[in-house]
């Protein structure tokens, strides 16, 4: 349905599976917006409407072991949004539900758990360990997470209680081997226990801890959907530089390209494979 794009992670091969587009403010990328301060950076990325244009990726990873999915998309929580095609994408892989060893999901946002539901809330990978930081799961298991508006806890809640239902959840306390070539590390700051994932030391994925290419050159501008500002900034520069200094390829959920990181001063520079 869409471009598949491939990565080369050391002789792993891993896929950016799309999910969809969204079209946003860029108050909502730039907490705290000022025209005078990002807009000479942010305005030759907005569409006709003032908007910024950003997809909802997946990861799939062909690992030695088993194929690897680093998160499911929208999936049942799309709504009217041009999103919920993961499983499309599968599809043209030939690669079914089935087949998947692991999912690693990198927080409980919607658009990174709705597709690990089926319409009925059946685990849609019932074969897969899925993995998933325990200050995560507290989270979104806690009455803050239910307090939330527009009922925003409810995708995680759904999601992580079908796959305790199965036994399908597995709960990690820090960075931890996934599979073979395959790393979840601790990535805190846009939600409490956000993941990231490293494959064959050779890509980074940052989830949603880097959602722009304008956090590369910027990584103090933080999103409005940061829980914890101060700890995504530091958590970005932390990846941003073991990305550098490990001559990394750099990709993420919302991220629209990957590429290669080089230190620029107090910041970084990213250049587009």
């Amino acid at each position: 349905m869409f471009d598949d794009q491939i990565l080369d992670a050391g002789g792993i091969r891993c896929h950016v599976l799309i999910d969809g587009w969204r079209a946003v403010s860029p108050r909502f990328v730039f907490r705290g917006y000022d025209d005078a301060v990002h807009g000479p950076f942010v305005r030759p990325h907005l569409d006709e409407h003032g908007k910024l244009l950003g997809r909802f990726a997946a990861l799939l990873v062909e690992a030695t072991d088993g194929p690897v999915l680093v998160d499911a998309g929208l999936g049942i929580f799309r709504d009217d949004l041009d999103a919920g095609h993961l499983h499309d994408e599968l599809d043209q892989l030939n690669v079914r539900p089935w087949d998947i060893r692991c999912v690693v999901i990198t927080h409980g946002h919607a658009d990174h758990v709705g597709g690990l539901l089926t319409p009925r809330h059946d685990p849609t990978f019932p074969d897969a360990r899925h993995l998933i930081h325990r200050r995560e799961a507290d989270y979104w298991a806690s009455d803050e997470a239910e307090a939330l508006p527009d009922d925003a806890g409810r995708p995680a809640l759904l999601a992580m209680h079908a796959l305790l239902e199965a036994d399908l959840l597995d709960v990690i306390e820090q960075d931890a081997p996934v599979v073979a070539g395959v790393h979840a590390i601790e990535a805190p700051g846009h939600t409490p226990g956000h993941l990231a994932v490293v494959v064959n030391d050779a890509l980074l994925w940052a989830g949603d801890s880097i959602v722009s290419q304008l956090n590369v050159s910027h990584p103090q501008w933080v999103s409005a959907a940061d829980m914890d500002p101060r700890a995504n900034e530091e958590t970005r520069r932390s990846l941003l530089a073991r990305a550098a200094d490990g001559g990394m390829t750099l990709a993420g959920s919302h991220l629209p390209v990957a590429g290669s990181i080089a230190r620029d001063g107090n910041a970084y520079a990213m250049t587009a494979d």
